[in-house]
């Protein structure tokens, strides 16, 4: 993971129903990401109550947004964005994949796979359909697939995931304290 929020655990009360709705989503990774997010805003006891904007009419809305950089697939898959994009919009980082990848194949997966992946999640505040104001956090992962990456396993920092989720949450509470008037 890249860098970690700073978090403050006093979080300010507001007294106020909200609904969420997320947006970007998909996949079951990014699920489990969004529960904690979920879980950490229900836990806060910020807002009289939240639920789902499909299930609510309550003038206060947070739209959780994951917006993923494109990416290409690690073995045979097909990639979510087309291959030209990433080698038109980052040549530098495109040119550095594929010969990370064809010295990979060559060793056998000696030098290991290595797959950046760039998200931002944004919160957007809405009060009767008018954004009040918006927060984007960046979230930059790497991970690597080889023979070399067994070896360092103790640095991997998957079981954080979650907590970190959660601190990007909590300083979105944090950061949001004085738009719900």
């Amino acid at each position: 993971m890249g860098s970690r929020p700073a978090v403050n655990q006093n979080i300010p009360k507001v007294d106020k129903e909200i609904s969420y709705e997320l947006i970007g989503w998909k996949d079951k990774e990014n699920k489990i990401k969004a529960t904690e997010i979920l879980k950490t805003l229900t836990r806060s006891d910020k807002f009289k109550s939240i639920s789902h904007f499909e299930k609510s009419d309550s003038e206060w809305k947070i739209q959780i947004i994951l917006d993923e950089s494109p990416q290409l697939a690690i073995l045979l898959g097909e990639p979510v964005q087309p291959v030209s994009w990433v080698a038109e919009k980052r040549p530098g980082r495109y040119t550095l994949y594929i010969l990370n990848r064809i010295l990979s194949a060559a060793t056998r997966l000696i030098i290991p796979v290595f797959q950046v992946k760039e998200e931002i999640i944004t919160f957007r505040i809405w009060k009767n359909n008018i954004k009040k104001a918006e927060y984007s956090y960046p979230v930059e992962t790497v991970r690597a697939i080889g023979w070399v990456s067994l070896v360092l396993t103790f640095f991997d920092d998957k079981k954080e995931i979650k907590t970190i989720y959660s601190n990007y949450a909590l300083s979105f509470l944090n950061d949001s304290e004085k738009n719900y008037e």
